[in-house]
């Protein structure tokens, strides 16, 4: 009996902790300001995806807080990830949005990554991506086999962003021949450089942010797609691979599927290390929130962005933890893939 009034009495105090905890978060963030860092250029598809998720944080919050936006891009979120961590308060008023690879990067040491992806509060993932490598119409190159006997100029952002490393780490495992530009800054830079004809495609371009900016392209065959950047395939890209399927043995694709992995969390939210967990359990209920309100899925509809297959932030923090304990030997294949010259 002694033992069953114990149990009991601990299941209430269970029980009881969870109202109390977002009693806790409410409290703190009731009149509160909290800003969101994003480590992107303003007007590219990262930049709208966390604006709009800035737009309706305050009201989904517990205690409401008011949200401002600030960003600071640079080495595809590396820069703010490490201000994040080194120089802005842990005390859940700051936060940050920035590409997937900003989990990876410290594992297949980019330069310039000061943090371990693990000790990151993972808030949740707006979107699992598909990145498409396209071609513009006129180019030579016009499906995935091209690759292996031409050359195609492709643009991209930053040296640690996904337009530049996944088609270098596709040269690298899969001997195709990308020749990459770097240093547009961002995918509206890069499609602009497309129109102009100074490059002929990109090595990877989200499709929630090439139907958001230029759905067009797609629509009348201005672009010829070429692989799906993914471990599955998007359900509305047909007739292109993914890049998994081109793996030719399974050193290939174990290293294509390390490297791709990022992909599952494309649009990640995220907090700095040591944040009371009442506060992270907060942001994270009002992320989940988020991705199945009324008002949030009308405004994608309407400017045209998918929030598809969203990953909560403890699956985020699930996931990160599975990379970082992969084989050595895998990590540093698909490492020195990543961050091959090209």
């Amino acid at each position: 009996m002694a033992r069953k009034s114990a149990l009991y009495a601990a299941l209430l105090a269970a029980c009881a902790s969870a109202p109390a905890q977002a009693d806790s978060a409410a409290d703190f963030y009731r009149g509160k300001e909290i800003k969101l860092i994003i480590g992107q250029p303003v007007g590219g598809g990262y930049d709208t995806y966390a604006r709009m998720f800035a737009r309706h944080l305050g009201r989904l919050m517990a205690g409401t807080p008011s949200v401002i936006v600030q960003n600071m891009p640079g080495a595809g979120g590396i820069v703010m990830t490490n201000s994040l961590v080194a120089q802005q308060p842990r005390d859940g008023t700051v936060i940050g949005a920035a590409a997937g690879s900003v989990s990876t990067a410290p594992l297949f040491g980019a330069p310039g990554a000061r943090y371990d992806a693990r000790e990151l509060g993972w808030i949740g993932s707006l979107n699992s991506e598909v990145g498409l490598v396209v071609s513009w119409k006129d180019s030579p190159v016009k499906k995935a086999e091209d690759l292996y006997a031409r050359e195609l100029i492709v643009g991209g952002s930053a040296a640690t962003d996904g337009n530049v490393i996944f088609p270098r780490a596709m040269n690298d495992i899969l001997g195709t021949k990308f020749k990459v530009i770097p240093g547009y800054g961002g995918t509206a830079n890069v499609s602009l450089a497309i129109e102009r004809g100074e490059i002929q495609g990109t090595g990877s371009w989200h499709y929630s942010s090439l139907m958001a900016a230029k759905p067009q392209w797609l629509e009348d065959g201005s672009l010829n797609v070429l692989i799906q950047l993914a471990l599955k395939p998007h359900p509305k890209v047909k007739n292109a691979p993914t890049v998994i399927e081109l793996a030719k043995n399974d050193e290939q694709r174990a290293t294509l599927e390390l490297v791709f992995a990022q992909q599952d969390m494309g649009r990640p939210v995220y907090a700095p290390p040591g944040i009371p967990m009442d506060r992270l359990e907060a942001l994270r209920a009002a992320f989940d929130a988020f991705v199945r309100d009324p008002a949030v899925l009308r405004e994608a509809s309407d400017i045209k962005i998918e929030i598809n297959n969203p990953m909560p932030g403890a699956d985020m923090a699930k996931l990160v933890e599975r990379l970082y304990a992969m084989p050595p030997e895998a990590i540093k294949r698909a490492g020195d893939a990543v961050l091959k010259g090209g």
